[in-house]
């Protein structure tokens, strides 16, 4: 009775007294969603890779890449692999047919310690895309909120009550009345409350001589 790779692992394991720990997660697009998994075994700086399109088969691709590395550096005899595992190794490659697209387990490939992640920094299947990251707004932006902040503070919003008055129209229709009329005003500017709420009071005065007809 022929005995799978993966439960091969899972035997020379238990004689060296380990047990291997599977990690599996769905990568790619949801129309075409494969299952990526990794599998390491304590006191043992490698970490088995393997993907699918069934969960299964990614733990079995991990488990052949591991017994490959383990052919490779001396621990387990090339001659006590299962079949179907060493015509995998012997096609240039630790995964099925259907994963040509697994990454090659060949001698020169990097060794990854535990807890060591086999993707480069910003493209692992979990990393969140562009359109999904929280947005940043630059310097402009944020003063130019705060522009429009600081004019609709000083918007008078009950302008109609009286008439569409506000501080600047008043003011500007005052000093063009005082020129006219060639009046000197004195404005007096007083400030109250708190300096943590600081406010100005301006008044002025001026005296109007009317010449009765």
């Amino acid at each position: 009775m022929s005995v799978d790779i993966k439960s091969f692992f899972f035997i020379w394991c238990q004689k060296n007294g380990c047990t291997p720990t599977y990690e599996s997660r769905p990568t790619g697009p949801k129309h075409r969603q494969r299952f990526l998994c990794e599998v390491r075994v304590p006191d043992i700086a490698y970490v088995g890779v393997g993907n699918s399109t069934v969960k299964k088969d990614a733990e079995k691709n991990a488990s052949r890449d591991f017994v490959n590395y383990l052919v490779r550096v001396g621990k387990i005899e090339a001659n006590s692999v299962p079949k179907d595992a060493s015509n995998a190794n012997a096609e240039g490659g630790s995964a099925a047919v259907e994963d040509k697209d697994k990454p090659s387990t060949v001698p020169g490939r990097p060794q990854y310690g535990k807890g060591m992640n086999v993707f480069t920094s910003g493209f692992g299947p979990q990393d969140l895309g562009q359109a999904y990251r929280p947005y940043v707004p630059s310097q402009d932006e944020i003063k130019r909120e705060e522009a429009n902040m600081e004019a609709a503070e000083s918007l008078d919003v009950n302008a109609s009550i009286h008439g569409n008055w506000t501080i600047e129209n008043a003011r500007s229709k005052l000093n063009q009345w005082l020129q006219n009329q060639k009046i000197k005003a004195e404005f007096k500017y007083t400030s109250i409350g708190p300096d943590h709420a600081k406010a100005i009071d301006i008044r002025s005065q001026c005296y109007c001589i009317f010449e009765m007809i």
